[in-house]
């Protein structure tokens, strides 16, 4: 799967799906290739209630189109069978399943989700955590799907997204010291045009985000 990277200030590392085909996978196969930081350190962290689950360390966002993510475990590893019902009970806290689907088996599950064309303000990504499993396989189900994937230098930095439909506005607050949006259509900001896939870092207080394309847009605010 090909990205365009862009690296801002070597805090964050901006990656964007391009010219995705039906079937395409991105595939960890082991704990040990999930995602580190600029010093080699893991960046995941454990559940605060359920230890068999991890905070998400690879900060995958679906921007366009649609997606199938699915888990699979085995003995010995941190996630078994009878933590199912534990990750589904986070996933009902977050996820918005009138776009979405979830299954499991003996040893598995998985979801797909679809961006749809529901409008939403900015919450948290719906999939904050993941069983702490040995394979992971995120698979693009819709040709040209865009996924985002922010790269962390560090750890330490938050992620929220919303969705804005054609015509309509939405306000972006600067959250942290810095503070970056990701534009998935063309938009216009307090009236000055911003391209699609661009990344724009925030100063002032706050900015107002006009969706002037045909396309829910959706937008993914990173901040440190």
């Amino acid at each position: 799967m090909d990205f365009t990277v862009e690296n801002f200030e070597n805090k964050i590392q901006i990656s964007v799906s391009r010219a995705t085909k039906v079937g395409q996978m991105i595939v960890r196969e082991s704990r040990e290739e999930r995602t580190k930081d600029g010093a080699g350190n893991f960046l995941f962290s454990p559940h605060p209630t359920y230890p068999s689950l991890l905070r998400a360390d690879n900060n995958y966002f679906l921007i366009e189109g649609s997606i199938r993510l699915r888990h699979d475990w085995k003995e010995g590893d941190n996630f078994s069978d009878a933590n199912k019902d534990d990750y589904r009970a986070v996933l009902d806290e977050h996820l918005e399943y009138h776009n979405s689907t979830y299954s499991d088996g003996p040893g598995w599950c998985e979801g797909t989700t679809t961006l749809g064309d529901t409008p939403c303000d900015w919450k948290q990504s719906p999939l904050m955590y993941e069983p702490d499993c040995y394979q992971t396989t995120l698979e693009i189900l819709e040709t040209n799907t865009r996924i985002l994937c922010p790269m962390q230098h560090e750890g330490g930095w938050s992620f929220e997204k919303a969705d804005v439909a054609p015509g309509t506005t939405i306000t972006a607050t600067k959250e942290g010291t810095d503070c970056f949006i990701f534009f998935g259509q063309a938009c216009n900001v307090n009236g000055t045009a911003v391209s699609k896939n661009a990344t724009k870092k925030i100063t002032s207080d706050s900015i107002n985000i006009e969706n002037v394309s045909t396309k829910l847009c959706r937008l993914v605010k990173i901040y440190k």
